[in-house]
């Protein structure tokens, strides 16, 4: 009996590790992010949208960002490019034109 309490204390351990090491699932932007829609001029929202996710988005206007991550904006698809900027959290821009954007959290 007393052999096992190594092996249970080993086997303890290795799954305490193991928890540790398991990486989280993908983090969102808690919140909305609004931009104006560059053919249509409509208002499109995107609601807590994943961190270091590259989202398209053709926009030409007003974009509100009101979620909890910065959002960097490029002029290409795909997160391409120079960024034009980025977008604190809360933060509003007028006049922006941009393809793609991605949101990363502070």
């Amino acid at each position: 009996m007393g052999r096992h309490i190594p092996a249970v204390v080993a086997a303890a351990g290795a799954a305490a590790l193991l928890t540790i090491a398991v990486p989280t699932s993908a983090q969102a932007a808690t919140g909305t992010f609004l931009y104006t829609h560059a053919y249509s001029k409509l208002t499109v929202t995107l609601t807590n949208p994943a961190d270091a996710s590259c989202l398209q988005a053709t926009a030409n206007g007003t974009v509100t960002n009101n979620t909890s991550s910065s959002a960097t904006l490029y002029p290409s698809p795909a997160c391409q490019g120079e960024p034009l900027g980025t977008l604190p959290p809360k933060g509003t821009a007028s006049g922006l034109a941009f393809a793609s954007v991605v949101f990363t959290a502070p």
